[in-house]
């Protein structure tokens, strides 16, 4: 009988020590997430400044495309604007073009001029790496059209699409924002392979759009090793943190069911490749 008590007071102890390392775990990925948000504050901060001389811009170039409207309906003698009008235009969307770039450039987005539109770079990143880049051209300034590009087939393009002649720079940010939530997706996942032993070979599946992932891993508890399936479900297309997690274990041990709650509910708020490392370290 005093065995079994020795053995159980171990056991607590050791899942106690478990619990203490992942709480210690946690709190470092919290300080790290409360420095990136002073970055991400001061970005903020300089991206208002931005869209306010945007804005003054935007206003000055609404002011100019009056008079030029006012100056070619006093042409009785045309049903259609003269070439220099036309150019006026052009160079009026070209401007708005232009200061949406200015408001953009740190966001990863960089555009240049062509000889018949504008060619966007659309540079994704996640963490502080770094990821693929994608390109966009578009071709007639007075009524831009996508005439070239290598956005994946997944991306809703054609429905990003809609604001293109409207308002360049919610085309833009829309396009970035499901571009880096695709690749941030993409880099959590592919960093489970990376190194090896964060899940079990060969049970990492994930869909084209990386919304849905899922894989086993094994967790030591009590000085056993359980073996854990998770399936991550990303409802928006444009985050990178999982909106449902269901985690399952065939063990139907009190201590094994707590453990797979607590690991579902730090799938939801750590990055996947980060919380793997936290479990299995």
């Amino acid at each position: 009988m005093e065995q079994m008590q020795t053995l159980f007071r171990e056991g607590v102890l050791s899942h106690l020590e478990q619990l203490e390392t992942l709480s210690h775990s946690l709190a470092e990925r919290q300080e790290q997430s409360r420095r990136q948000e002073e970055v991400v504050q001061e970005k903020r901060e300089i991206l208002l400044q931005l869209k306010k001389e945007r804005d003054e811009l935007q206003a000055k170039i609404k002011q100019q495309s009056k008079e030029i409207q006012v100056l070619s309906a006093t042409d009785e003698g045309s049903r259609r604007p003269q070439p220099s009008t036309q150019e006026a235009m052009r160079d009026l969307r070209l401007e708005e073009m232009e200061a949406a770039m200015e408001a953009l450039w740190f966001t990863g987005i960089s555009g240049k001029k062509t000889e018949h539109g504008f060619c966007f770079c659309l540079s994704t990143a996640f963490e502080g790496h770094y990821l693929d880049s994608y390109y966009v051209e578009v071709k007639n300034l007075e009524n831009p059209r996508i005439v070239r590009h290598s956005i994946p087939i997944f991306i809703p393009l054609a429905k990003i699409t809609k604001h293109l002649q409207s308002n360049q720079k919610k085309f833009l940010t829309d396009l970035a924002d499901h571009l880096n939530g695709f690749a941030g997706r993409k880099f959590q996942a592919d960093r489970l392979q990376d190194p090896p032993g964060l899940c079990v070979p060969d049970t990492l599946q994930r869909n084209s759009l990386h919304t849905v992932i899922s894989f086993s891993y094994n967790v030591p508890i009590d000085g056993r090793t359980f073996c854990f399936s998770a399936k991550l479900l990303y409802g928006a297309i444009t985050g990178v943190l999982p909106t449902e997690a269901l985690v399952t274990c065939p063990e139907t041990a009190g201590p094994v069911q707590e453990a797979a709650s607590s690991h579902a509910a730090l799938f939801r708020s750590t990055p996947l490749h980060r919380a793997m490392e936290s479990l299995t370290a």
